[in-house]
């Protein structure tokens, strides 16, 4: 069996917070909007690979981003060639640096609807 990698998808609190998020933090690119059934679906590619972002449906509860451990998402992680440069354009851009682990090649920022990104230098 084969199996290979087609997409993330993350419900967002702010649909169109997130996608200006992704588009304008890392070049993220809509491929298309489509509806499924009741629910709006924007495709987006980011570094070659897919995620989809949808807003929760007018009768879905959706549980507070507290901080906290959570079930769901919790993180998306690119790999950069040169961290120290991605991160100041990141910050340039706007992104929240959470934290730096320099000894490990890493750094975290915080997105949208409490989503960890992870940045892994090469």
């Amino acid at each position: 069996m084969k199996v290979t990698f087609d997409h993330v998808h993350l419900r967002c609190e702010d649909l169109d917070g997130a996608i200006s998020y992704y588009e304008k933090i890392f070049d993220g690119k809509v491929l298309e909007t489509v509806d499924v059934g009741r629910l709006k679906v924007v495709r987006m590619e980011i570094g070659g690979e897919r995620i989809f972002l949808s807003s929760k449906l007018p009768d879905m509860e959706v549980e507070d981003s507290s901080g906290n451990p959570r079930w769901g998402l919790f993180q998306l992680a690119f790999t950069v060639e040169d961290l120290d440069t991605t991160v100041a354009e990141l910050q340039a851009k706007g992104a929240e640096l959470d934290y730096l682990i320099p000894e490990f090649k890493r750094a975290f920022f915080k997105g949208p609807d409490n989503v960890q990104i992870e940045l892994i230098g090469m």
